[in-house]
């Protein structure tokens, strides 16, 4: 039953973070960098690619080099949590259209419902699954600064690609606020 309750949470947590990314993210043209990051620049030059098959993709690799590292339970719950957000992404793009809005409301949001799946030990891969590895040959650093850190990068790309500063400075700050909730709920508030 404990098990069962897990799985009921990642996918709550998997459809919460889909919800946020096609209410706040992507109508209003920001991202949050990551995998799902780079599947925007991917969808954008290749739009056939849908975002959430591009992430599962991106994330195949990535999985296999942990598997030693964290091993099979961790990562079946976190390949589960991968399938169940990319699965909702094109699910709720395909049935939802969303207008955008002040983005800095979609920053603010979006960034507060990130972090859910860390409680359950689970991660959407990307940027968190190698910041867990990064971490263990840093360990001075915080999971949310390494995250911070890889995204940053990603944003960066994003904003050379769509040659948007302002949405790259909003992404920043939903990024912020991602970090800040994601350290809170793996170290306490």
């Amino acid at each position: 039953m404990n098990l069962l309750k897990q799985y009921v949470s990642i996918t709550l947590g998997c459809a919460l973070m889909a919800l946020a990314f096609d209410w706040f993210y992507a109508p209003n043209e920001l991202t949050l960098g990551g995998f799902t990051g780079i599947a925007q620049v991917i969808n954008f030059f290749v739009p056939a690619l849908p975002v959430g098959v591009t992430v599962i993709v991106l994330n195949a690799p990535l999985f296999l080099m942990s598997l030693k590292r964290f091993g099979k339970r961790f990562l079946v719950r976190s390949f589960f949590a991968v399938a169940a957000n990319s699965i909702f992404i094109d699910l709720i793009n395909a049935v939802c259209t969303f207008q955008p809005m002040d983005k800095l409301l979609g920053c603010i949001y979006g960034g507060v419902s990130l972090g859910w799946l860390l409680r359950e030990e689970a991660t959407t891969g990307g940027t968190e699954l190698g910041a867990w590895l990064l971490k263990a040959k840093i360990p001075g650093l915080s999971i949310g600064t390494l995250c911070l850190a890889i995204d940053l990068t990603i944003i960066v790309f994003y904003a050379a690609v769509f040659r948007s500063l302002e949405n790259a400075l909003y992404g920043g700050i939903a990024l912020y606020i991602s970090t800040k909730v994601m350290d809170m709920v793996v170290y306490g508030g």
